[in-house]
């Protein structure tokens, strides 16, 4: 699709190539040696869970994968190589890198690691890419995951500028109230580092208000904002940019066509367009973009996601200039 170019919510983990994931899980021995690859193919695409909170179960065995530089650095150089290909302009690739210290690495070796992935693709590719580490959601209080949490903000300080733009916060949207998190980000905040929050993806819309108080550059899906008039409008009035991603909040709840995407693009919405989970969800950018053209979305409103995914992006202004130039050139086409 000709304005499938960016991508701001992709998470790592849930990206992998599959054949790649299955092969290094059985080397690492983070499955059963006598799995085969097609109950592994099905655990991670199966779809027809109960809750999302089950679904997320999926990134234990993803994460399990990727507890050594060299399988870190692979996957993301691997990801980057196959956006490219796609030909995707820019991605912000997401991960927690305190998912992936249980075999000895540090949670600035794992960074290090995503980052230099990405900087070899960057080298052989013209493709520009961004790491954004990610809080978790962890237990009953966000005082659970403190510790973790903490260290996650200072090694994204550490990086920021090499190859890291920016933080998130991942994992079970409910398990306790998103406000519990506000302290983190102002820590972010005063540290001048940039971030994005998931919210309003998981039932109750309010969360995206909880977020828009907590002054993100972004919001991660927040779609359930539609459930109130008022919450949108909140949204609108913030100038606030909703990172949307199709695939991965339908089939368990709702089909294509009842996502609220079209009336957010309809109210005036600042939408982007994204894949989230590309080997979970099944999908990629360039599918996305084809699935909402079938669903009425026209080329102007597309072109128009595309260009609040560069404005809304942590990349410099230079940067965005020249994605800013290379969508120009795909108007004359």
């Amino acid at each position: 699709m000709k304005y499938a170019r960016t991508e701001l919510h992709l998470h790592l983990d849930g990206s992998l190539n599959i054949l790649w994931a299955y092969k290094k899980s059985l080397e690492r021995k983070a499955i059963d040696e006598n799995m085969t690859f097609q109950e592994f193919y099905d655990i991670l695409f199966s779809i027809n869970l109960l809750e999302h909170k089950e679904s997320l179960k999926k990134f234990d065995i993803t994460c399990d994968c990727l507890q050594y530089y060299e399988d870190l650095f692979e996957a993301t150089y691997l990801l980057a190589t196959q956006l490219d290909d796609m030909g995707i302009y820019y991605a912000e690739i997401r991960f927690a890198s305190q998912q992936h210290c249980k075999k000895g690495l540090s949670q600035l070796e794992a960074l290090q690691a995503a980052t230099d992935g990405a900087a070899k693709a960057m080298k052989e590719r013209k493709i520009k890419i961004g790491i954004i580490n990610c809080l978790m959601h962890k237990g009953d209080s966000a005082k659970e995951n403190d510790k973790e949490n903490r260290e996650t903000i200072r090694v994204t300080k550490e990086m920021l500028g090499k190859g890291v733009v920016g933080l998130d916060l991942a994992g079970y949207e409910n398990n306790c109230d998103l406000n519990e998190y506000a302290y983190l980000f102002e820590i972010a905040r005063n540290e001048g580092i940039p971030y994005t929050i998931h919210a309003g993806e998981m039932g109750n819309g309010e969360n995206v208000m909880k977020a828009l108080a907590m002054k993100p550059q972004r919001i991660g899906h927040g779609v359930n904002c539609i459930q109130k008039d008022e919450w949108v409008k909140a949204v609108i009035d913030a100038g606030m940019t909703l990172e949307v991603c199709l695939s991965s909040n339908t089939k368990r709840d709702r089909n294509y066509a009842a996502h609220p995407i079209r009336q957010l693009i309809e109210k005036g919405v600042k939408v982007t367009i994204n894949s989230d989970n590309m080997m979970f969800s099944n999908t990629n950018n360039l599918q996305e973009h084809y699935i909402l053209s079938m669903l009425g979305v026209g080329e102007k409103e597309l072109r128009q996601c595309t260009l609040n995914a560069i404005d809304a992006s942590f990349a410099d202004e230079a940067t965005k200039e020249y994605l800013k130039e290379r969508i120009a050139l795909l108007d004359k086409e």
